[in-house]
């Protein structure tokens, strides 16, 4: 491979010099480009270095991140999936199908554009002008919806990059809007108050692996039989007097190669490294990547899937250079697919757990089976990912929110695409989508932002899914039941989780709900009209108020949640720890608090401290009694106030926190 690669470096290199020659020896090309094309060769760069800071490249240092509150407060974001591939409006990759001989948009491609032997993917970039794009009122739109944060592409699997790319001379400042796409997306979200996030799609695999090898195709039969498609024609030379001049078309569509090579040691790979951190100038608090985390198990179009080696090297570098963009404060969130579960992409289920930890896993269309114990995140969209004006089809705002709680009753965040045109512009019907969405935000929101997952996500009665937050069970009923009552076992007197049972709101009226509750089921007395078409919250307040291991505030370093055991923990989770020194803290408003951990004979030693003062250092393994929702310290009667109390491991043993009292 490596042979290869430098075979591909010095034909670059070659190449770079008879461009420049070629530009000197004809007037019509200014100093300027000159120099800006002379400035990288983008095919023989030297290896990016990972920028330095707490994070090494390698899961075990990653695995000490946390993924930032104002994520997990969001639960819903908006993305732009909008490139020059939305140019024809005849559905997805297109850069790749219209080469594909017999596919659809190969005959939309001559239909409408030509073959392409003569009119290629170069052409439509240069057809991406905008000119109907308005990103403050697609901004608006989002913030409308109920969205929390904002995600825009950066670029696609097509090569293209939506942004002044340093290392990518086919740019949207360059060629097609002649605006820096990325920019003007940043700064409208940060005018709406919404964190910025990108998503990067042109990996090795899916880029070298999966588009390029077609560019360099040819029809098989008919009238164009054996005339190459234009990538293995044409020539930085063939550009002048073009809306690409001044561009090498080798930029675009690479090289010929063998797609069963591996992409993660092509040439491109090295390229494909330094383009993204050089989309972190834009110092993006959300980076996403269409690719998987690791490297075995996710096989698409005969292409072997995933980063490998670059994934904890885009980590490391992304984590490190982030928090020294924002004095020193961990807010960046990283998107990668395929950790765990069905499509996981690396080697162990240990190495899932650890990965899991170490980033935010991301999944397509794809929805959680069960509580997850890190935060995750569904992608979905409204509409096709790139509109397709033949096959147009919206989903109701009814599918989004349903979606929305079934992913956050699980503790999972939705990214929800809504589709633009080819020039920027939204369909008023994807509008109006986003307006029911936000109506019902508006009323019923506070079951989701900030949520966390209750004890089980859903009851095993009927269509009722849960959330907490501050003292409150949210129960989303997403099919009003034609009986006068509905009763939930999972919220019998006793639980786990709940003491007893004080009110019960139905969010959106005024009048309280009847209800009762013993020893076996809540039984709720049904309002006569039920108040929302989509779905109906109510709210529930109960006198078990502990501040659980995962609520907002509670901090660790290193340490793995368990979840879903059924071992009768508060809220059905655990925070556990293993190795000497990890840390969990919290900061509180009050006059005492009280630790809640399991505790056995196995167990190692905590050591407490209360605003930097050592407290105590406890025994899990000589506690009074052994089992789970023990409490094992409680402080000394403190100055009412603000107060941080903080955790540490002392041993190497197990040692775990279940929930905290706050007096």
């Amino acid at each position: 491979m490596a042979s290869n690669r430098n075979k591909t470096r010095s034909l670059r290199a070659t190449n770079v010099l008879l461009v420049v020659l070629f530009m000197l020896t004809n007037s019509v090309f200014s100093q300027e480009k000159i120099e800006a094309i002379g400035k990288y060769d983008i095919w023989n760069l030297p290896d990016l270095q990972v920028y330095p800071g707490i994070y090494k490249p390698n899961w075990e240092s990653l695995k000490k991140y946390e993924v930032p509150d104002w994520f997990r407060e969001a639960k819903l974001g908006i993305w732009s999936h909008w490139n020059p591939q939305s140019v024809p409006e005849a559905g997805g990759w297109y850069a790749r199908w219209m080469y594909i001989e017999g596919d659809r948009r190969y005959k939309h491609c001559i239909e409408n554009y030509g073959h392409p032997s003569e009119f290629g993917y170069k052409d439509i970039c240069a057809m991406w002008t905008c000119d109907q794009w308005n990103p403050d009122a697609f901004l608006k739109m989002a913030v409308d919806a109920g969205g929390k944060y904002f995600v825009a592409l950066a670029n696609h699997h097509d090569n293209y990059d939506s942004w002044n790319s340093t290392y990518q001379p086919w740019n949207s400042v360059n060629i097609g809007p002649k605006k820096d796409i990325i920019a003007i997306w940043k700064a409208a979200a940060e005018k709406h108050g919404l964190p910025f996030g990108v998503s990067v799609h042109a990996s090795p695999a899916r880029t070298w692996g999966q588009f390029m090898p077609h560019y360099f195709g040819r029809d098989k039969k008919g009238k164009y039989k054996e005339i190459p498609y234009d990538a293995a024609t044409v020539t930085f030379e063939d550009g002048k007097g073009t809306l690409w001049e001044g561009l090498d078309p080798k930029d675009l569509y690479g090289f010929p190669h063998d797609k069963e090579l591996d992409a993660n040691q092509s040439p491109f790979a090295n390229q494909f490294m330094w383009r993204v951190d050089d989309l972190l100038k834009y110092n993006p608090d959300l980076l996403y990547f269409d690719e998987s985390v690791g490297v075995n198990g996710w096989v698409d179009l005969g292409v072997k899937m995933g980063f490998g080696h670059l994934a904890p090297q885009i980590a490391a570098n992304y984590y490190n250079k982030s928090m020294a963009m924002n004095n020193g404060k961990q807010i960046a969130v990283l998107n990668m697919k395929a950790v765990g579960g069905k499509a996981n992409s690396l080697y162990t289920i240990e190495e899932a757990e650890i990965v899991a930890n170490s980033l935010v896993k991301d999944s397509e269309k794809k929805i959680e089976g069960q509580i997850e114990p890190y935060p995750f995140q569904t992608d979905d969209a409204i509409g096709p990912w790139f509109i397709n004006k033949e096959r147009l089809r919206y989903k109701d705002a009814k599918w989004v929110i349903h979606t929305l709680i079934n992913n956050v009753s699980k503790n999972g965040n939705l990214l929800l695409s809504i589709p633009q045109r080819a020039q920027g512009n939204v369909d008023p019907e994807a509008i109006k989508i986003c307006k029911n969405i936000g109506e019902w935000m508006r009323i019923n929101g506070e079951g989701i932002y900030g949520s966390r997952p209750f004890e089980v996500f859903k009851s095993n009665v009927g269509n009722y899914y849960f959330t907490r937050k501050g003292g409150y069970i949210y129960m989303f009923c997403l099919e009003w039941p034609e009986s006068k009552n509905i009763e939930i076992p999972e919220l019998k007197q006793g639980g786990a989780t709940i003491g007893n049972i004080t009110k019960i709101e139905l969010l959106g009226t005024r009048n309280e709900i009847s209800f009762k509750q013993n020893e076996e089921i809540l039984n709720i007395q049904l309002p006569k009209n039920r108040p929302n078409e989509i779905a109906a919250v109510f709210k529930i307040r109960q006198d078990k108020i502990w501040v659980n291991d995962d609520d907002p505030g509670m901090y660790y370093y290193g340490w793995v949640h368990k979840v879903n055991r059924n071992k009768k923990e508060f809220n059905n989770d655990i925070h556990e720890s293993y190795i000497r020194g990890e840390r969990f803290s919290c900061s509180f408003e009050g006059t005492s608090v009280d630790l809640i951990a399991n505790t056995s004979p196995d167990m190692g030693k905590l050591i407490v401290l209360i605003d930097r003062q050592l407290y105590d250092t406890v025994d899990l393994s000589k506690q009074a009694s052994c089992g789970v929702q023990q409490i094992v310290f409680s402080s000394e009667k403190l100055p009412f106030g603000k107060h941080k109390i903080e955790v540490i491991n002392a041993t190497n043993k197990l040692v775990a926190i279940d929930a905290l009292i706050i007096k």
